[in-house]
């Protein structure tokens, strides 16, 4: 399964770069791949999955809410488990002298799967002003946030397209249709 986000400027319709989210199956990690530019330069920032949609042309990346956080758990590191982190932590992203990064890293607790209370589908990416100190600093908002900062980028994770038909590929729907007709193919039986 894929989907990507396009990535812009807080208000703003300026596209930053592209990720690609891909997952070979609900039991395996997510993989994130792509270039964001324009960004600080030589910086270590805040990289999230939030809670709510956004909506409209033009991101407003505050309207994103919290961090994505099914389980109610405190603020962590990507490499935490599900008890030790939101499901939406990523950790950071390292820009280089021209404000730009090249992100490849995977993630086993995200999930591309609608089935899952861990989906990141239509949920927003966002990129922080600071660095997330990953729930281990002195900052009151170092377990909720871990104190990243301001919102530079966001964009919502959408489901890619099959390129044999043009169909959005919705897990959900294909869970549910075999669901439903197991028992009816049984019954002729």
């Amino acid at each position: 399964m894929n989907a990507t986000a396009d990535v812009k400027y807080d208000l703003n319709t300026t596209s930053i770069g592209v990720l690609i989210f891909t997952q070979d199956n609900a039991d395996s990690p997510v993989k994130i791949t792509g270039t964001l530019t324009g960004l600080y330069s030589n910086a270590s920032l805040g990289f999230h999955i939030h809670q709510s949609s956004l909506t409209g042309n033009i991101p407003n990346c505050t309207a994103a809410g919290a961090h994505f956080n099914p389980y109610n758990v405190g603020h962590g590191a990507r490499n935490g488990t599900i008890c030790t982190r939101h499901v939406g932590d990523l950790g950071n992203i390292q820009t280089d002298e021209n404000g730009t990064i090249t992100i490849d890293i995977s993630d086993s607790i995200i999930q591309l799967y609608n089935n899952t209370a861990r989906s990141i589908i239509n949920l927003p990416v966002v990129v922080h002003t600071q660095m997330d100190d990953l729930g281990t600093g002195t900052s009151p908002n170092s377990t909720t946030t871990g104190n990243a900062g301001g919102r530079i980028a966001c964009g919502n994770i959408e489901l890619r397209m099959n390129p044999s038909d043009g169909s959005i590929l919705h897990p959900t729907f294909l869970m549910v249709s075999i669901t439903c007709l197991f028992p009816l193919l049984f019954s002729m039986l």
